[in-house]
């Protein structure tokens, strides 16, 4: 037998003293109850909780129980109640229904039957209130919490809900996107294809999408969307976008972690097999200038040369592609950043390039070796230098701190680099300079990638380049 605690709110007490008899008669339940008849007492007690249901005068005093059951549930009653009153009302028992009342019972019509079919429906109906309202908590859990932007929408695919994803991927709150179009937020190329479909109310699913948006510019998404028709109803649209940006920016990380770690062994395999003949030639030389044959001189130079030189591109390649070991020290980043413009003034100058900078007031301390990553960022510099027209190039270097991490932006107006290029511009060898060996920027990855930090390019021919490194926080 399951025990039940009622409370019954009543300030008549011959009323509470023959509910209760009755209520203590279920053979179904094991029935205790207490009595209450002061407004204040019965509103901390509705509020508490603490019984399996509430049984409520309709009259109290100057007060009415609908007044009180209002005021109880705003305060967050969530126990079943029982409305008592002294006469059938048609009224009343509508407006007990629409302020939260389980059930509404006449007292001249009481006894143990009917008392308890009233507390066996209010209490399943609680049983099933309360399980719909702990998964819509769930589910509510999972939907402000997702880190893909899931939203609802209009016929005319105008929203009206959204998730907080939507201010990393659109860079607007729900409440902002509230009235606004999905194709705001499409680029032209997508737009047609979504209106379409739309039109023809044909779901759709895994759309490779261009987001646009002010605050964020364009973005890579992956949208699915459904369409759905309801019986008396308005129709209306489901859908999830997700972030394909993260999905790229980490195929090209592992991208560059197979590069450097094929061009390490590409190096190593190299350096062997060139050094080893390299050692006999500098041998045989040893050899030829102790005989002091005078008139090979100028050949024996020439092989010299050309020996150490072959023996500092091997040095070269290992160290710009070996795991490299840091001197971390914590140090302000934008100072660091500060000085590289510094260092690489003189050649700023030479083209009377124009630079902008940006940086935030307060300090951002990472944990680098100064000397290495100094290096690294004066290298984008410089070629950002070399890539623009002297007199006319402008020379942009940024600094932002997101949740996430610290950016480095170093943008320039010059000549911009090809797609296909783009892909092969961290390999090692590849140049579009004249006089280069393609190492600079193989080395600056690697220092990059030795401190756990990221890079990543974006440009356009004729309109320029920026180098965007990333520390983590």
């Amino acid at each position: 037998m399951h025990d039940l605690k009622i409370l019954i709110i009543d300030d008549d007490e011959d009323d509470y003293f023959i509910t209760s008899q009755y209520l203590e008669e279920i053979t179904e339940f094991n029935v205790t109850c207490n009595w209450c008849y002061k407004i204040d007492e019965a509103l901390t007690k509705l509020t508490q909780n603490n019984y399996d249901a509430y049984f409520i005068d309709y009259r109290l005093g100057a007060e009415t129980g609908l007044e009180v059951l209002k005021e109880a549930i705003a305060k967050g009653c969530i126990k079943p109640v029982i409305l008592l009153t002294g006469k059938g009302n048609a009224q009343i028992d509508r407006l007990a229904v629409e302020h939260g009342a389980y059930d509404y019972l006449i007292k001249g019509e009481l006894n143990t039957e009917t008392l308890e079919r009233s507390l066996r429906y209010a209490l399943e109906r609680f049983k099933s209130f309360k399980l719909i309202n702990d998964n819509e908590k769930k589910y509510r859990l999972l939907f402000e919490n997702a880190i893909s932007f899931i939203f609802t929408c209009d016929s005319t695919l105008h929203f009206t809900e959204c998730n907080p994803a939507s201010i990393y991927l659109l860079g607007h709150t729900p409440e902002e996107l509230k009235n606004k179009s999905l194709l705001d937020f499409i680029s032209e190329k997508d737009k047609k294809t979504i209106k379409e479909l739309a039109l023809e109310k044909k779901n759709i699913q895994n759309l490779s999408v261009e987001l646009v948006s002010k605050p964020l510019g364009a973005k890579l998404g992956n949208l699915s969307i459904s369409h759905f028709d309801i019986l008396n109803q308005q129709s209306y649209w489901q859908g999830i976008i997700l972030d394909e940006t993260i999905k790229t920016q980490a195929e090209q990380a592992r991208l560059q972690k197979e590069k450097l770690e094929a061009t390490y062994r590409l190096v190593k395999t190299l350096a062997h097999e060139i050094r080893n003949p390299l050692a006999n030639i500098s041998l045989s030389l040893d050899g030829i200038e102790e005989k002091k044959i005078e008139s090979q001189t100028l050949f024996i130079d020439i092989i010299k040369r050309s020996s150490a030189r072959i023996n500092s591109i091997i040095n070269e390649l290992l160290q710009s592609s070996k795991a490299i070991e840091l001197k971390l020290e914590l140090v302000d980043i934008v100072e660091v950043v500060k000085d590289v413009i510094e260092i690489a003034d003189d050649r700023i100058k030479l083209k009377n390039i124009t630079v902008e900078t940006s940086f935030p007031n307060h300090t951002i301390i990472k944990n680098v070796d100064v000397e290495k990553i100094s290096i690294s960022i004066l290298n984008l510099i410089l070629n950002a230098v070399e890539a623009m027209e002297a007199d006319t190039g402008k020379l942009f270097i940024t600094i932002k701190q997101t949740i996430d991490c610290a950016q480095v932006f170093i943008k320039d107006t010059g000549t911009g680099i090809s797609e296909e290029n783009l892909k092969k511009l961290f390999e090692p060898y590849f140049t579009t300079k004249k006089n280069g060996m393609g190492l600079g920027l193989v080395s600056t990855l690697n220092i990059i990638k030795s401190h756990k930090a990221d890079i990543k390019v974006e440009s356009k021919e004729n309109v320029g380049t920026t180098f965007i490194i990333s520390f983590p926080n």
